[in-house]
C-alpha cells in the first residue's frame, strides 16, 4: 500500500496554493451575540463573488473569440457559463433554508452593506448590456472601482462583438448599430433581428452562427431565471421591506425581470413563420 507523500518545507500544497488558510479566516460575522445563519449567508455571497468572477472571465474569452470570428471556440465557452449560470439559480435553495426569522435576527447587523453594492455584478451586467449609469455610484471614494466601472461601461458588449462578427460572415448590419456609442445602452432595433433571420433560415448552412446566437439567447434566460428566483427569495426573506443598502428591495429586483441583454434574438420568433421554410423577411 503507497502513502501519499509528504511535502518538504516551502513545498507547494493544495492548502498554499488555493490560500485555503485566508479562504476560510474571510468570514466575519457582524451579528452580537453571533447567529448560527450569519454563517451561511456570508459564505453563499462570498460564492456568489467567486463565480462572478470565474462569469467575467468567461465573456472576455468570448469576446477573444468573437474578435477572431471564432464562432464554435465561442459556444462553447458558453457551455461553461450555462453551467456556472446553474449553480447560481441552484443555490438559491440553499439561502432559502434560513428562515425569515433567522435573517431578521442579525439583518440589522448588515446595514448599509447590501447585494446591490456588488460591483463585479455591475460589470457583468455592463458586460452584457445592461448599462446603467446610476451604477457609478457604487464606487463611492474608491477610485480604481471608478474606474473599472467607467471602463466596463464605456466598452462594446459581448453583443455587439456578436453583431459585429455576423457581419463579417456576411449578416449585414446596420452602420449605426455597428458604429453606435457603446457606453450608451444599445436601443432594440428590427433591422437587427431582420438580419438575423437568414442565421435562422438558414442554419445548415451558417450552423456556427445559429448555434452562437442559440448559445446567447440561453444564457439570457437563465440569467433571467436567476433573477426571478432571487426576487422570490428576497421577497420570502423580508417582503416589502428596504433593502439593508436603501434600495426597495424586491420591489427594485422585480423591476429587472423585464432586462433582456440580447433583444433582437428574442425578436427573430416573431419574423419567423409557424412552419419550418416558410417564406421570411
Amino acid at each position: 500500500m503507497t502513502t501519499a507523500p509528504i511535502p518538504g518545507p516551502g513545498k507547494l500544497t493544495y492548502g498554499s496554493y488555493l490560500k485555503v488558510a485566508e479562504l476560510l479566516e474571510l468570514q466575519q460575522r457582524k451579528s452580537d451575540p453571533v447567529h448560527h445563519d450569519e454563517m451561511l449567508f456570508i459564505i453563499a455571497h462570498q460564492v456568489y463573488e467567486l463565480w462572478f468572477k470565474q462569469a467575467l472571465h468567461e465573456i472576455e474569452a468570448v469576446i477573444g473569440h468573437l474578435e477572431r470570428d471564432e464562432a464554435l471556440k465561442a459556444g462553447r465557452v458558453f457551455d461553461r457559463l450555462h453551467r456556472i449560470s446553474h449553480l447560481l439559480i441552484e443555490q438559491i435553495p440553499v439561502l432559502e433554508t434560513m428562515s425569515t426569522i433567522d435573517f431578521a435576527a442579525f439583518r440589522d447587523h448588515l446595514r448599509p452593506a447590501s447585494g446591490f453594492q456588488s460591483v463585479q455584478f455591475r460589470l457583468l451586467e455592463f458586460l452584457c448590456g445592461a448599462k446603467n449609469p446610476r451604477m457609478m455610484g457604487l464606487a463611492g471614494d474608491d477610485e480604481a472601482v471608478r474606474r473599472r466601472l467607467e471602463e466596463f461601461a464605456a466598452r462594446p458588449t459581448v453583443y455587439d462583438h456578436l453583431l459585429r462578427h455576423l457581419d463579417r460572415k456576411g449578416f449585414t448590419m446596420p452602420r449605426e448599430v455597428l458604429e453606435r456609442d457603446t457606453s450608451k445602452l444599445h436601443e432594440p432595433d428590427e433591422r437587427v433581428a431582420k438580419a438575423m433571420v437568414r442565421v435562422y433560415m438558414e442554419s445548415d448552412e451558417h450552423y456556427p452562427q445559429f448555434r452562437l446566437c442559440e448559445q446567447f439567447l440561453e444564457f439570457d434566460e437563465r440569467f433571467s431565471i436567476w433573477r426571478f428566483h432571487h426576487v422570490k427569495m428576497v421577497e420570502r426573506m423580508i417582503g416589502g421591506k428596504t433593502g439593508t443598502g436603501g434600495s426597495s428591495g424586491a420591489k427594485y429586483l422585480a423591476g429587472t425581470l423585464s432586462i433582456r441583454f440580447f433583444p433582437e434574438i428574442w425578436m427573430v420568433r416573431d419574423y419567423i413563420g409557424t412552419g419550418y421554410g416558410g417564406e421570411h423577411p
